[in-house]
């Protein structure tokens, strides 16, 4: 038993102090109802129990068994595991054979309530999981309980198995999207013998089966996936184990609109449906800002799987699903530069996995234009929220696709140059300045003279050292480009590329690229372009010294950038807003230390590193760091690696903006954390490093640190000189 701890205090305390006749324990198949209930049952030393295994068995014949077993007369339990109601026992079947025998009282087992009058039902949830975006440090995660059964599961099976800072994201996510089901959780670590944890994750990911196969070790129900799938869809009829089962070709969540046209049913219909089967604890509801979304658990999944397969209709189901979501991508990608782009990304970002799974059958099934076609509408999309690599490599397919066809050049160029636009995000100028070469190539040849001049504009931003002269020339087409171009998605992406490359040796240059590129985007009404635009007002203010002026554009660019969940260019702001903090208001260094962690573990998850590289003054990160004792600069850390790209954004906006020059003209050295000025007081008062610890409930040693920090901030040698110091603070 692996976090049931109150749940089984909770109910064997219950069934000591007979509250009810009838106790039902309900919850999704695996997800540990029969252990509870024995471990509950032990734990209470009830007397007289008899105990019937209802699996496999219809309603009477669960009923007509625990007759044959029980006395008539006498207090009794009755264990009735795996019990499914049905039409054929109704609530007033199990209440007449409860009045059959007054002293009897019955702790039940099933996916659903009996209800039945005075019952007390217990529902059994899975197991706690890490939260994505899953970047919680290796003592955070044994914290999980669905973490800490994997990883004791995992043992048995790989005695050297340990869960490190190498593997903690993978089995992190796998214990996620295993939903916390103890069973599933066993089944997949028994896996472990031929798989290690990133090959698991990689099956999960792309819905591939994971838990089947025979497991000859365990109880005859637990035996096979189909044994486990059967028993869990024994009270439907045929009718919804085919809506099941199609339904197991979906990865992750989906909405309502996509159930009924997975399952060909208007939207009332669909929705009946969808709700028999989570009231069956065969499908989860997940309600969001986004809206209702429906998951079938992995274990209910791949038995859905297995029966696809022995009907043979896997293929078309899977071919059904691929299509939807291929109508879906096609119908977003003209919104994803528009007024309208955050809830399309929003849309594609909760469909991911089911986008990738669709990707990845169509290029299966030899359809490599539509996969090609796919990936090229989803540029956008891979781009604002950080999918960097996966969206390179699909591109890079894309584009040989193209290439392959002589009547496709624009589209070649087209992908060329929108993986070229991911390579630069990521900081591989190699890549990129191969792409835009590639890219205006192809360009040339089918004859887009303006298309051709873009791509070598964007070339010229990405190729480190290009002369200032190209830089000039470039920059003219482009701002010439901004009112008449076909694409001016293109145009402002280059400008913006170029502003960046020259603000620093042509700040008027850099300053009319974003007047053009600002208007472009202010035509499309793109909210991450104008968001982005506002960053890069801010590094030119930065360097002409205007510090106010930076921080209330970069407040403005965070504000976008958050609006439509960008993630690429969000590490860069976050560092940007920190270091101009850290200048004016160093008392905030918990913040400014939480932003800076996220921006680290943001760039970590997505690979964002964009050209080009930043000038980032690492003085003031080494400052940070002695600003705080090692313990809290680790805890601060931890909270900030843990933030999600909006919290993180939502922390930067709310450090209190700039009301005119620099709050105080005080030397650094004079500036202490609260905690630091709370010991140094307490250093003049004459108290000695244990009276400290006593005192503020600290350890000796890290006052020992406080100390050591404090004379470093204020530049002197001894504690008679700190007790001088705050003297004197006192005094003025």
């Amino acid at each position: 038993m692996v976090g049931r701890d109150m749940e089984l205090l909770n109910l064997s305390l219950q069934l000591r102090r007979h509250r009810a006749r009838l106790f039902t324990l309900t919850g999704p198949v695996g997800v540990g109802k029969t252990r509870l209930a024995e471990a509950a049952v032990a734990d209470a030393a009830l007397p007289a129990v008899h105990r019937v295994d209802a699996h496999g068995l219809t309603g009477p014949q669960a009923l007509a068994a625990a007759r044959d077993n029980l006395p008539v007369a006498g207090e009794n339990w009755l264990v009735l595991d795996g019990f499914v109601p049905s039409s054929d026992t109704a609530p007033s079947a199990v209440e007449a054979f409860l009045d059959e025998r007054p002293l009897l009282q019955i702790l039940a087992t099933g996916p659903r309530p009996l209800r039945v009058q005075g019952e007390q039902v217990f529902p059994v949830r899975p197991l706690p999981t890490p939260a994505p975006p899953y970047r919680q440090e290796v003592p955070e995660l044994h914290e999980y309980p669905a973490v800490t059964l994997f990883v004791e599961r995992a043992r048995r099976i790989v005695p050297s198995f340990a869960l490190t800072a190498y593997n903690a994201r993978s089995v992190a996510e796998i214990c996620a999207r295993l939903d916390g089901i103890p069973l599933a959780l066993e089944l997949a670590a028994e896996r472990l013998q031929l798989l290690d944890p990133d090959a698991l994750l990689a099956r999960l990911r792309d819905g591939r089966p994971i838990l089947g196969g025979p497991h000859p070790a365990r109880s005859p129900r637990h035996r096979s996936l189909s044994a486990i799938s059967e028993r869990g869809n024994g009270a439907l009829d045929e009718r919804r184990r085919e809506l099941l089962a199609r339904l197991s070709v979906t990865v992750g969540s989906v909405r309502l609109t996509t159930l009924g046209e997975l399952w060909e049913l208007p939207p009332a219909e669909a929705e009946q449906a969808a709700d028999a089967l989570a009231a069956h604890e065969l499908l989860r509801v997940d309600t969001a800002d986004s809206g209702t979304r429906y998951s079938v658990y992995t274990i209910v999944r791949e038995g859905g799987l297995e029966r696809l397969a022995a009907a043979g209709a896997l293929a078309d189901a899977r071919d059904r699903h691929a299509e939807l979501f291929l109508s879906e991508v096609l119908r977003a990608a003209p919104h994803l530069a528009g007024p309208q782009q955050h809830a399309w990304l929003n849309l594609l970002e909760s469909d991911h996995d089911n986008l990738r799974a669709a990707l990845t059958h169509l290029r299966a099934r030899g359809r490599q234009y539509d996969t090609a076609v796919a990936a090229l509408a989803l540029r956008r999309y891979w781009l604002t929220r950080g999918h960097l690599t996966a969206g390179e490599r699909w591109l890079s397919d894309a584009a040989a696709v193209f290439l392959a066809d002589a009547g496709r050049r624009h589209l070649t160029a087209r992908a060329e140059s929108a993986r070229g636009a991911l390579a630069m995000a990521t900081g591989g100028s190699l890549l990129a300045t191969d792409c835009f070469r590639l890219a205006a190539i192809a360009y040339a040849e089918c004859g887009q003279r303006h298309q051709e001049l873009t791509a070598l504009a964007h070339l010229a931003a990405a190729r480190p050292g290009a002369a200032a002269g190209d830089s000039r020339a470039h920059a003219d087409h482009l701002l010439k480009a901004a009112q008449t171009s076909p694409t001016p998605e293109e145009v402002g992406e280059a400008a913006l590329a170029l502003a960046a490359r020259v603000h620093r040796t042509d700040a008027e240059l850099a300053s009319d690229l974003l007047d053009a590129t600002e208007s472009v985007y202010a035509r499309t009404q793109d909210v991450r372009g104008q968001g982005l635009v506002l960053m890069r007002r801010a590094d030119l203010s930065i360097a002409r010294g205007d510090q106010e002026v930076a921080e209330s554009l970069l407040h403005e660019g965070l504000l976008r950038l958050q609006a439509v969940g960008e993630c690429t260019m969000l590490p860069r702001a976050l560092e940007a807003r920190a270091h101009l903090l850290w200048q004016r208001l160093p008392d905030h260094g918990p913040r400014i230390a939480r932003m800076l962690a996220a921006a680290e573990a943001i760039r970590e998850t997505t690979g964002a590193n964009p050209l080009p590289a930043p000038a980032v003054p690492t003085a003031a990160v080494r400052e940070l760091h002695t600003f705080f004792s090692t313990p809290e600069y680790e805890a601060l850390r931890r909270e900030g690696r843990a933030l999600t790209p909006w919290a993180a954004a939502q922390e930067a906006l709310a450090c209190p903006l700039s009301a005119g020059p620099a709050s105080s003209a005080a030397p650094r050295s004079a500036r202490l954390s609260a905690r630091q000025y709370e010991v140094a007081l307490l250093v003049g008062n004459g108290l000695t490093n244990r009276q400290i610890a006593s005192r503020l409930d600290l350890s000796e040693w890290t006052v020992v640190n406080h100390v050591r920090h404090i004379m470093r901030r204020l530049d002197v040698p001894s504690r008679v000189h700190i007790a001088q110091w705050v003297a004197q603070r006192q005094r003025r």
